[in-house]
Parts: structure tokens; C-alpha cells; sequence
């Protein structure tokens, strides 16, 4: 019965080690008979909480000695022949355990020591980042462009060779970006691109290409999904709209503006050649007959065709598609407030705005200075 006792209280004592995370301090050896005891060295004793002290402490001369009377044939202590101390766990005691009544503020400092140094510890493989950092004093150009787009707008059946409202919807994704990133100067798109440029005096993010590419991507694809069914309302979204994204710099004015004039004399040719095959096309043609009638041709035979054949003038078409889109920020009366008896207070802000302008001749730049000035 004892040693049933015995057993008993030593496996609650290890239940209670064990949720406490404590190391076996104190071990008990039950063999030929006798119980031995191994005590806590006084260094050790001294750094024990209460608590944790009395759990080790000593077991009773009388304990001991009831102990030693028991029979050695007896089942349950032939079963028990070995270190009761192996039933515990090896795991250290925590610093909260070995903290004492007082320690919780060193306790916290040890963590915070231990934290710092496990860190350093771990903070080589930093080597192997790659520093992205955009040259300095450039122009920062981000270009944007949507991933499968032939099959996503044949997905959600959009009009031939345009399709305004999924134009519209890219320009209001641009401005959101603009809205939310004021370093943005001004920004180009046509189909379903957009170039977004940066002044060269920026040092957004520390321009790290990255950082400031990942965040104008999402910025524009989440603003896409998020505004599709404003302009497209009787379109469900079917796919996941996806963009990539590249940072350019540019280390002189002429370098930006050669850079746009080449984005916009690409939507010229594109719409052009798009608006001549999809006319093709509807007429009658199959895509690989239209494909052979406009191979090699220039821009004069295609407009011909157009007005010869469909009554179609390049000339007047929207200029939203013949040269693409333009968002600066403009000056315009915005309502910020409504006074007490209903009317609006308007202020002054600078607001995004999309335009459609040949921005390759001089004459756009002089009319906006402000756009490569410092």
C-alpha cells in the first residue's frame, strides 16, 4: 500500500514537472529494497522559486524507512526495479520557472537578451538579398501589363478592335494609383498597359525596384477587379485579371520623352492595324485572309482600305484610341464639406485627370512644364 502511495504521488509530481516544463532536480532510486535520494546542489537551490523548491525537497526519514520494509518479492516493486527519475522530462526549466518572486523584470531582460541574440544568430542569410536600389537622379519609369490578355478579353467578350469600357477601366486603375502613390507624375496607357513615371528626385522606398513595383501592380489590379462591375456591369468577372510589372530608368528628359513617344506611336500602329483586320474579319474574311491582306502594307494603303471599303475615316476615330491615355494632375474645385445649411464648401485640389493628347510633339510638354521640371 505504501508503495502504491509512493508511486502515486510520483506520478503526479511528474504530471506537474511535466506542465511546468521543469528538469528532473531531484531523483528518487528505488532499488534492492531501499529508497535513495538525490539532492539539489545549494547553487541550484538558491536560483528555485518557493514552489519549485518544496516540490524538491527531501522525502521524510520515515518515508524511507516504511519503504525499506516492504518486500522485494512483492509485484509492484520488481515492476518499479529502476531510476523513478527516468519517468521525467530532460527539458530545461524555463526562465519564468527559475525567475523567483522578484525576477520577473530580469526574467524579461534574459528573454529579450536571449531574443536579440537568436536574431543575430540567424540574421546571415540577409547576404543573400539582392540589392535593388533604382540609380539615382533618374527618371523611374514602372510599366505595367496585363498576362494573357487575348484570352482574357475573348473570355469576357470584349468589342472588336475597342472596347471603351474596359479602356475606362484601366484609366480609372491609373488614377487610383496616382491617388495613392503622390510621387507618380504622370502616367500613359493603351490597351492593356500602363506606364507610370516617377520623378527623378523621388526616393520612395528608397527605390528599391521592388518595392515600388510590387506595390503599383497590386495597387492596379486590385482597383481592376474591385471597379470591373462599374464599368462593365452586365459582365461578370470570369478570370483573374493579372498584371506584370518592370522598373526602367532614365537619366535625361529626352530619354523620358522618347520612351512615351515610342509607347504612343505603338498605340497608332496597333490600333490601326486593328481596326483594318477586325473590319476585314466582320466583312467576311477569315483572320488568316485578313492577316494576308495587310502583311508588308503601310499606313496610307490601310487607311484607304478603311474609307474604300468600310466608309471608315482613321482620321475620326476617338482619339482615346488612336493615342492612347494621358493622367496629370490638374487643378479642379472639389467639395470637401457641407456647411449647416446644406451648401458645399469647395477647395482647390490637385486631382488626376485623363486626357487624350499627342504628347510626342513639343507642344504638350510646354503646355505642362511642371511635368520634368525639378
Amino acid at each position: 500500500m505504501v508503495l502504491r502511495q509512493l508511486l502515486g504521488a510520483c506520478h503526479r509530481l511528474h504530471s506537474l514537472h511535466t506542465r511546468r516544463n521543469l528538469a528532473p532536480l531531484t531523483t528518487f532510486q528505488l532499488h534492492n529494497n531501499s529508497l535513495s535520494h538525490s539532492a539539489v546542489s545549494p547553487g541550484a537551490a538558491s536560483r528555485l522559486s518557493p514552489l519549485t523548491a518544496r516540490l524538491h525537497t527531501p522525502p521524510p526519514r520515515l518515508l524511507t524507512r516504511r519503504l525499506s520494509s516492504v518486500s522485494a518479492s512483492n509485484d509492484c516493486a520488481a515492476s518499479a526495479g529502476t531510476y523513478l527519475g527516468d519517468l521525467y522530462p530532460a527539458s530545461p526549466p524555463t526562465h519564468d520557472d527559475l525567475a523567483g518572486p522578484t525576477g520577473g523584470d530580469s526574467s524579461r531582460a534574459r528573454r529579450a537578451t536571449r531574443g536579440r541574440m537568436a536574431n543575430s544568430k540567424y540574421e546571415y542569410v540577409k547576404q543573400y538579398e539582392l540589392d535593388d536600389t533604382l540609380l539615382p537622379g533618374c527618371w523611374i519609369v514602372v510599366r505595367i501589363d496585363g498576362k494573357g490578355f487575348t484570352k482574357f478579353s475573348d473570355l469576357h467578350g470584349f468589342e472588336k478592335p475597342n472596347d471603351k469600357r474596359a479602356l475606362d477601366l484601366m484609366d480609372e486603375c491609373a488614377k487610383e494609383v496616382m491617388n495613392e502613390f503622390p510621387d507618380v507624375r504622370l502616367a500613359y496607357g493603351e490597351s492593356d498597359e500602363y506606364s507610370f513615371v516617377l520623378g527623378r528626385d523621388t526616393n520612395m522606398y528608397g527605390r528599391r525596384a521592388s518595392k515600388i513595383v510590387s506595390l503599383l501592380v497590386s495597387c492596379f489590379t486590385a482597383t481592376y477587379v474591385a471597379r470591373w462591375s462599374a464599368h462593365l456591369p452586365d459582365t461578370p468577372l470570369r478570370a483573374t485579371p493579372m498584371f506584370d510589372g518592370r522598373a526602367v530608368c532614365y537619366p535625361l528628359d529626352r530619354h523620358l520623352r522618347d520612351y512615351l513617344a515610342w509607347r504612343q506611336a505603338d498605340t497608332h500602329i496597333n490600333n490601326q492595324y486593328n481596326t483594318c483586320f477586325w473590319a476585314l474579319v466582320k466583312g467576311g474574311k477569315s483572320p488568316a485572309e485578313a492577316q494576308a491582306v495587310l502583311r508588308g502594307t503601310q499606313a496610307a494603303f490601310k487607311n484607304e482600305l478603311l474609307f474604300r471599303d468600310f466608309g471608315i475615316n482613321y482620321a475620326h476615330l476617338p482619339d482615346q484610341f488612336k493615342k492612347g491615355s494621358v493622367v496629370i494632375r490638374q487643378k479642379a474645385l472639389l467639395e470637401v464639406k457641407r456647411r449647416e445649411d446644406g451648401s458645399p464648401v469647395l477647395r482647390e485640389r490637385s486631382v488626376p485627370t485623363v486626357m487624350h493628347a499627342d504628347i510626342i510633339r513639343d507642344d504638350f510638354w510646354e503646355a505642362h512644364p511642371q511635368l520634368l521640371g525639378a
